[in-house]
């Protein structure tokens, strides 16, 4: 018979003894696999996709339970069905409680097995078309939202529901759908730039109906949690995004009551710019005003950790909550988190303790250093599945969870987005001082203003700079910045890429998560 394409792993220590078993759900069309101890049975999952594990509860070694709570520790999604000798309401009630999705006593003959199989995956046809349905009303719902005028929680909401589809719907496979929904974000997108062009200026300053800009993530989420005399962790993911951290999700949820929400990045949406907004609690004007050598500094100087946590133990102590010395700590590479894990418990002391991952960064050198990677990341599909591998298998995983058993409040966010850029755009700009293909500063910069957002007056968007001496260029949705005379350079370096400082829904709207130890 040939396959349905379901791939089975069956983990048992007599696996030798159900090999008619075996042959008869191949019969049936499906793909099963082996293992004959829990250890493998954890590795083999880790190392491939599959529908449905067949489990025996009672396993010379790690037994049964114990293989299922690793299984689902690392992927919580994958329907597991528990095998026993016994009926004991005990083994069931602790099987059960680690979310197993069914359960047959021994012996079982194949019919069973193969009824049980059936009904498990049969029910996820179900659901794919129950996806189906809730997107198209979803959908609908969406276009009658955008003929009216937003406010930016409705924005919020929109954003967010989206990356929801961004990952179910990859779990489902549907083309047709698919392709519905990449239509449905390039209408979100278009109307959100010209919401955004409208409506940014007047955030500054004002009193109410503005958007949750990163200025005052620290104080809407930090701040309340250290003021009730509880241990927080601010985990900055630079370039993290709201689909990103939905794949994630799941992975936490096993230890951390999760509460989401939604953060505003700067613009431009670039590093520096972002970090001294969410540090500071500022805008980067305020900062190169108030503070004028710092700001220098941060422009010159390659390494701006120590200047975040001066900014972090400004705004800290203007919120009421004052610390000599915040720790902070910067992931930048593996050897660094590594680090972080061996000295945890030095900052069990520590009521703030505030950690960077560079994780644009990170998986960016992943991509660089394995062809095969970069073959099977072209697209934010690609991206999503390599931040979830990477992070299932990272130290910060580990650290989160013991952050967990230690009692200690997350707050996530990121500085800023990033956007999958494919349309090169002209920019003539007399000084070069950025690198970011997405962000031009400088003097006498001329670009279509249909690709960019062009900003001649600095003080209007919180920015440093006066009218005449400098000017910026942002650009929009997936455009991204060439010159004329190194124009192919350019091309060939950034199409196809992901990057961040742009003017994009993306880029602009991030994860604000609190996640509570259970």
């Amino acid at each position: 018979m040939t396959s349905n394409g379901k791939r089975l792993l069956w983990v048992d220590d007599e696996i030798e003894f159900l090999r008619s078993h075996i042959m008869f759900m191949e019969a049936h069309g499906y793909e099963v696999e082996k293992a004959t101890n829990g250890d493998d049975a954890v590795a083999m999952v880790k190392s491939k996709d599959y529908d449905l594990v067949l489990l025996d509860e009672q396993m010379a070694g790690k037994d049964g339970l114990s293989t299922l709570e690793e299984i689902k520790e690392y992927d919580a999604n994958i329907p597991v069905v528990m095998v026993t000798k016994s009926e004991e309401e005990r083994l069931m009630e602790a099987a059960l409680g680690r979310n197993i999705n069914g359960y047959l006593i021994k012996p079982v003959n194949p019919s069973q097995i193969l009824s049980v199989c059936k009904s498990i995956l049969h029910s996820r046809a179900i659901r794919n078309n129950h996806v189906t349905s809730a997107y198209v009303r979803e959908l609908s719902e969406n276009k009658s939202s955008l003929m009216t005028n937003l406010l930016p929680t409705k924005w919020e909401k929109i954003y967010f529901q989206l990356c929801k589809w961004d990952n179910d719907l990859a779990a489902i496979s549907d083309q047709g759908l698919e392709e519905t929904h990449l239509g449905q974000k390039k209408e979100v997108t278009r109307k959100f730039i010209t919401y955004v062009e409208e409506n940014y200026v007047s955030w500054f300053g004002k009193k109410g109906g503005n958007a949750n800009l990163c200025t005052q993530a620290l104080k809407r989420k930090v701040i309340p949690v250290l003021k009730r005399g509880e241990k927080a962790c601010l985990l900055v993911m630079a370039g993290f995004r709201v689909d990103q951290w939905l794949a994630l999700q799941p992975l936490l949820e096993t230890v951390f009551k999760v509460e989401n929400a939604i953060s505003w990045a700067l613009l431009p949406s670039e590093k520096t710019n972002c970090r001294v907004g969410l540090f500071s609690g500022q805008s980067p004007r305020e900062v190169s005003l108030k503070q004028p050598q710092l700001w220098k500094k941060m422009q010159d100087e390659e390494d701006k950790a120590p200047y975040e946590r001066e900014l972090l133990k400004h705004n800290l102590r203007i919120n009421g909550i004052d610390l000599e010395e915040p720790a902070i700590v910067h992931l930048r590479q593996p050897e660094d988190s590594l680090k972080l894990a061996e000295d945890l418990d030095r900052y069990d002391s520590e009521s703030l303790v505030t950690i960077v991952v560079e994780f644009f960064d990170i998986l960016n050198l992943l991509r660089r250093e394995s062809s095969l990677l970069r073959e099977i990341v072209p697209d934010e599909k690609g991206f999503r599945e390599l931040a979830k591998t990477w992070f299932k298998s990272s130290k910060l995983f580990e650290i989160l969870k013991s952050f967990a058993e230690r009692k200690r409040t997350v707050i996530l966010t990121s500085d800023h987005g990033t956007v999958l850029v494919d349309s090169p755009a002209e920019v003539f700009c007399q000084e070069e001082k950025t690198p970011n293909p997405r962000v031009k500063i400088g003097q006498n910069i001329s670009c279509d203003e249909r690709h960019a957002l062009f900003v001649e007056t600095p003080v209007q968007y919180g920015l440093p700079g006066e009218v005449g001496e400098i000017a910026y260029a942002i650009a929009k949705d997936k455009y991204y910045f060439v010159y004329p005379n190194k124009f192919q350079y350019f091309v060939t370096q950034f199409k196809g890429q992901m990057v961040g400082g742009g003017l994009s829904i993306e880029e602009l709207l991030v994860p604000l998560v609190t996640l509570t130890p259970k």
